[in-house]
């Protein structure tokens, strides 16, 4: 959800790849749902994306037998949560992130 600035900032301090997409990458009519996929398997991160965002980048990289971890807090994150391999709840989520979250964070 963070600016794609901070989430650029943050994967070069970690020295992680700084391809970094936002919902322009996601929501674009002009390509298919195959491109997309593409995009989401090379992305480093993504940034500024909504919780259905969330869900379809978890779904797209799990239809590659990828494992995924996925962090939320609200309501609207749990169903990507719940589909991904591993959800993780942060302190301060509500009921139903926890709910669908394997691990929840207290501190």
């Amino acid at each position: 959800g963070d600016q794609k600035a901070i989430a650029v900032e943050t994967c070069r301090q970690l020295e992680m790849g700084t391809e970094i997409f936002t919902t322009d990458v996601l929501d674009d009519p002009s390509v298919s749902p195959q491109v997309i996929s593409e995009r989401i398997y090379h992305a480093n991160g993504f940034a500024e994306v909504m919780p259905e965002h969330k869900f379809n980048i978890v779904q797209a990289l799990r239809e590659r037998e990828i494992v995924v971890g996925m962090t939320g807090d609200g309501v609207n994150d749990a169903p990507a949560l719940k589909r991904a391999d591993i959800g993780i709840a942060v302190e301060g989520a509500t009921d139903a992130a926890k709910a669908a979250a394997d691990i929840v964070l207290t501190e």
